[in-house]
């Protein structure tokens, strides 16, 4: 069976691994067509093309946009960005980078406040100007603070705990009109772990109406009562089905690449969707 990944990161975000690094070890794994989905940032997008072409890989370059719902922090990926149409992505990413410096810089200064000696610009000078919670987890566990980076999400780097505040969030469905204004296709990623049930099929119907195309339904966290759940969603509303590792590299120990296992056919009905927009 043929699979695609396509949703990762790089070290243009908070991956370790470089676009080059990411297209080889995607072709080791026996993956067909790969995306890079780096957090709000198209700076990527030159780097990852050469890497796929150079790879013979299939290719979706994205952006993993941070959108608002209810009050809780959903993702949403814009997938086919280009070099025409990259400088408008661009422009709205450069304002929430702005945004989410300030949430960093509170962050610091509340970690420091209790003991843990983080260093904000330390982190820019090893990680890049991109810096969310993957780094500040990174640098906890490498600092000998948290014995793992899951730790550290669960205490201090957790909302609501007192050390983070999140930087000010896009609406999710005027996300999803300004993703489509962009000519690119928006896919909500890993639903579940953002909106429960009953949020998500009262968001479905408007956010379809408004030019959802897609959803993630393979993800290495949901089981296969999940997937099943999400795929007649799918079918209900007339979405596409993808799915991606959200593959960090070492940054993050939630898994491998390919550990989705999502059919190439994701990726052959997005193309389609994309070709129709």
């Amino acid at each position: 069976m043929k699979y695609c990944d396509l949703h990762n990161h790089s070290i243009y975000s908070d991956g370790s691994f470089t676009p080059g690094e990411l297209a080889k070890y995607a072709k080791e794994k026996g993956i067909c067509a790969l995306a890079l989905t780096d957090h709000n940032t198209v700076d990527g997008l030159a780097d990852f093309e050469k890497a796929c072409a150079e790879n013979n890989l299939e290719y979706i370059f994205g952006s993993e946009l941070t959108t608002g719902y209810n009050g809780k922090e959903v993702h949403l990926l814009c997938m086919f960005i280009t070099s025409k149409n990259a400088h408008r992505v661009k422009d709205f990413t450069e304002e929430q980078l702005k945004n989410k410096e300030t949430s960093n810089i509170d962050l610091s200064n509340n970690l420091n406040k209790v003991g843990y000696e983080i260093d904000l610009e330390q982190l820019k000078e090893k990680y890049g100007k991109n810096i969310n919670r993957a780094h500040f987890a990174h640098d906890l566990v490498s600092k000998g603070y948290m014995e793992s980076t899951d730790i550290a999400f669960d205490t201090v780097l957790k909302s609501g705990n007192g050390f983070y505040n999140p930087p000010k969030r896009l609406d999710l469905l005027e996300g999803i009109a300004l993703v489509k204004s962009w000519g690119c296709v928006p896919v909500i990623a890993h639903p579940l772990l953002s909106v429960n049930r009953e949020e998500l099929e009262e968001l479905l119907p408007e956010a379809k109406k408004i030019g959802l195309v897609g959803m993630e339904v393979y993800y290495p966290k949901f089981n296969e009562e999940e997937r099943n759940y999400l795929h007649v969603l799918c079918q209900k509303y007339d979405l596409v089905e993808s799915g991606g590792s959200d593959f960090h590299g070492n940054m993050k120990s939630q898994g491998d690449l390919n550990d989705a296992k999502a059919p190439y056919s994701c990726y052959e009905n997005l193309v389609k969707a994309y070709k129709s927009i």
